[in-house]
C-alpha cells in the first residue's frame, strides 16, 4: 500500500467527477475538475440541459478557476479550503450557443458575468491513486443584464452547492 493510500501523504487529485445539489438549479447539478496543478483546478459545474435533459428551467452554470489556500489531515482524509474566480451563465430558456456578458441574447433567455466562490473539499484516498471527493461550496455572481431577461431575475445570483464523486 502507498503512503498516499495509507492517508500519510497529501491527496494530489488530477482530475474527478462530481453529482449533487445546488440552490442555483432545480435539478442534479454535475462538475467535472481538472488540476494542472497541485493548487490550482479549473472547473465546470451545471446540470447539462442541453445533453442530458433538455428541460429549459432556469440554471445557472458555473466556470472557474480554483485556488487550494492549504489542506488539513483529518481522521477520514483531507480537508482544503479552496477559493474560485471565473463566470457564471444563467438562462431561464433553451441555451443558444456562446456566452451573453453584454445583455441577454437575441431570444432574451440567457446572460453571463462574473462570479467568485468560496468553498471546502474533503478528499478521502481509496488506494491505487484513486480518491473520493466532496465539495461544499458557496458562490455569488453578479449579472448585469439578469432583470432584462424574458423571465426577471436579480442581478446578484448565489448559490450555494453540495457535490459528491470520485477522482484520481
Amino acid at each position: 500500500m502507498t503512503a498516499q493510500a495509507e492517508g500519510l501523504a497529501p491527496v494530489r487529485d488530477y482530475v474527478n467527477l462530481r453529482l449533487g445539489a445546488s440552490s442555483g438549479s432545480k435539478r442534479l447539478e454535475m462538475c467535472l475538475e481538472l488540476s494542472p496543478l497541485e493548487a490550482l483546478s479549473v472547473e465546470a459545474c451545471g446540470t447539462g440541459s442541453e445533453i442530458l435533459h433538455h428541460e429549459n428551467s432556469p440554471e445557472l452554470a458555473h466556470f472557474r478557476a480554483k485556488y487550494t489556500l492549504t489542506q488539513w489531515k483529518t481522521e477520514v482524509g483531507w480537508l482544503q479550503p479552496r477559493l474560485g474566480l471565473g463566470f457564471t451563465e444563467l438562462q431561464v430558456g433553451a441555451d443558444d450557443a456562446g456566452f451573453k456578458f453584454f445583455g441577454v441574447g437575441p431570444r432574451g433567455v440567457e446572460t453571463a458575468g462574473p462570479e467568485a466562490s468560496l468553498g471546502i473539499r474533503g478528499l478521502y484516498p481509496l488506494g491505487s491513486y484513486f480518491d473520493l471527493v466532496g465539495e461544499l461550496s458557496f458562490s455569488m455572481a453578479w449579472l448585469k443584464y439578469a432583470p432584462q431577461l424574458v423571465t426577471p431575475q436579480s442581478q446578484l445570483q448565489p448559490a450555494v452547492s453540495f457535490t459528491l464523486g470520485g477522482g484520481f
